[in-house]
């Protein structure tokens, strides 16, 4: 015999439980998108990528979202050129503790040690040290190319930002040069080629293209490329709000034509990022980094660096051996009250 409950009982819900259970749910799914998207995965996902624009609102509550660079206290080797027979030109920068460059280097305050391509030990004589300013007869003194992010996560705001401070920085560098702009969604734009007209380059910096996704290390590569043959000081000056998600280039592949052909990567970062790729770029191609959350304060960065730059050091040297460029570079300056050292390896 079975029995039957009686049909006038009615099956009571708790729904207070239903609900904390949907909201613990619901901020158990939030952490987790806030997990990814603070990640190197989140920050190369198609996806996510468009997620962050509209959530972009609460960066300024992410705890690892912080302004920091590497200005300070930095000594760079930005590159290296024969001039003659046994005679080579370095180009470097040297920064105080506040990241403001050093306009004078003592040549009796410079050590510089090297090694030919094979590790052999090559005696060095400093000749000089004198900005790269005062070197009017050449031409072209500076070239380097603006690479600029225009992924699916860029706000309209953040545009207009990057435009701005890249205009003004295209007046704010004193020394003659030449520049290039380019810029990357699915793919690298070469939107303008070297030139030194500052107006056009300027215009070329404000015009848009689609925004997609992040071509990052393929934009970086076609500047590389654009500029490896070119005399003097090379770099290239990246602004991203994201990581790679479309290149065909490798960040491994660009750092390695970076080196080989002298070329220096400043990087300003914003956004909600991972910026272990944007750190790798800079110091390995002995260029600066900063990492600003808020595009709109991108401006202070942008002056330093443009003050870095006119104040370039070229440190010249006499080898007491014929080669075609040295192996490695040990550099040490004791100048301004601080001592600092920096290696650069070329094999």
């Amino acid at each position: 015999m079975v029995e039957v409950a009686p049909g006038g009982e009615r099956l009571k819900i708790p729904v207070w439980k239903y609900v904390l259970f949907l909201i613990i749910c619901a901020l158990l799914l939030l952490a987790l998108l806030w997990r990814l998207m603070a990640s190197n995965f989140g920050a190369s996902n198609t996806l996510l990528e468009k997620l962050r624009h509209y959530l972009s609102f609460v960066s300024a509550f992410h705890p690892d979202l912080k302004p920091e660079d590497d200005f300070g206290n930095a000594l760079r080797i930005h590159g290296i050129e024969k001039s003659e027979t046994r005679k080579f030109n370095l180009f470097v920068s040297l920064t105080d503790k506040n990241g403001s460059p050093l306009k004078v280097i003592n040549p009796a305050n410079v050590l510089l040690k090297a090694t030919d391509a094979s590790g052999n030990p090559v005696n060095t004589v400093i000749d000089r040290v004198r900005p790269l300013h005062g070197y009017t007869d050449w031409v072209d003194q500076i070239s380097f190319s603006s690479v600029m992010d225009y992924s699916g996560s860029m706000f309209p705001e953040d545009l207009t930002a990057i435009e701005d401070n890249f205009s003004e920085l295209i007046n704010q560098v004193l020394i003659p040069y030449s520049a290039m702009v380019i810029k990357f969604n699915n793919k690298a734009h070469e939107t303008q080629s070297l030139t030194t007209d500052k107006g056009i380059i300027s215009n070329a910096i404000k015009k848009r293209i689609p925004l997609q996704n992040t071509a990052l290390f393929d934009g970086i590569d076609m500047g590389v490329n654009k500029l490896q043959s070119r005399p003097h000081l090379r770099f290239v000056i990246l602004t991203t709000d994201g990581n790679d998600n479309a290149s065909l280039a490798t960040i491994d592949e660009v750092i390695r034509r970076c080196r080989l052909h002298n070329v220096s990567v400043f990087v300003f970062g914003f956004g909600w990022l991972e910026v272990k790729n944007l750190r790798n770029l800079s110091d390995s191609t002995d260029g600066y980094y900063s990492y600003v959350p808020d595009s709109g304060n991108l401006g202070d960065w942008f002056k330093k660096l443009s003050t870095i730059i006119n104040n370039v050091q070229v440190i010249e040297f006499s080898c007491s051996s014929e080669m075609n460029q040295p192996g490695t570079i040990e550099l040490s300056i004791d100048e301004g009250g601080q001592k600092l050292t920096r290696k650069r390896i070329w094999q």
